[in-house]
């Protein structure tokens, strides 16, 4: 019970600290964002929160611009504050996650894209089976990644677009491992055959999840 109490403090104490800083740095005086709220949730990596703006001052760009002004509020490396949309998406709110390394905020956004983001609907729960439009994508996406993977084994790009590699598999993995558990047995592998993709294309766990034969 101790413990429990402790760690409520602990929690509570944190907590009050991210606001205290956020109120008299950022929101005021003179900060960057004066009036807006934060309504913060300390995290294992850091800490995160909705920022709901004062309406017609300000918008999420505002946000945005003072991710370093946050990072250095809060004594952390430039790069280590990320600035979203919020759940709303509306232009006078924000989400805004504050990593204690800028490699925990480079991870966050390089998070693969999931299909439900091509129809806005990322911020909702997932419908239990996945529609015709999402394993399009899925197949689009797939495709793209083997041409591109296919082009640089045959050594076709003498210049790297590293980004775009990246860019394309991790887009990939997300559309992957979101439709697996709404489709149905061996729908994904199909899709992903469809297209030409075999094992060598995708990191050994990804094929393994997707039931990829060995070759």
């Amino acid at each position: 019970m101790d413990n429990a109490r402790t760690r409520h403090q602990d929690y509570t104490a944190e907590r009050d600290r991210l606001l205290a800083l956020w109120e008299r740095s950022v929101a005021g005086p003179d900060g960057p964002l004066p009036g807006a709220i934060l309504d913060p949730a300390p995290l294992p990596t850091g800490w995160c929160g909705q920022v709901q703006l004062v309406p017609g001052e300000h918008h999420t760009g505002d946000v945005r611009d003072a991710d370093d002004f946050i990072a250095a509020t809060y004594g952390l490396q430039r790069g280590a504050v990320v600035v979203e949309d919020s759940r709303t998406g509306t232009a006078d709110t924000a989400f805004v996650w504050a990593f204690h390394t800028v490699s925990a905020a480079d991870h966050h956004r390089h998070t693969p894209m999931t299909t439900l983001d091509v129809y806005g609907r990322a911020g909702a729960p997932a419908s239990t089976v996945a529609d015709r439009g999402e394993l399009e994508h899925l197949a689009d996406w797939a495709d793209k990644h083997r041409f591109l993977w296919d082009q640089l084994r045959a050594g076709e790009h003498r210049h790297v677009d590293v980004d775009r590699v990246v860019h394309r598999l991790q887009r990939l993995r997300g559309g992957i491992l979101d439709l697996l558990p709404r489709t149905a047995p061996g729908q994904v592998r199909a899709v992903l055959e469809d297209v030409g993709v075999t094992r060598e294309h995708l990191p050994d766990d990804l094929a393994d999840l997707a039931g990829l034969p060995q070759r």
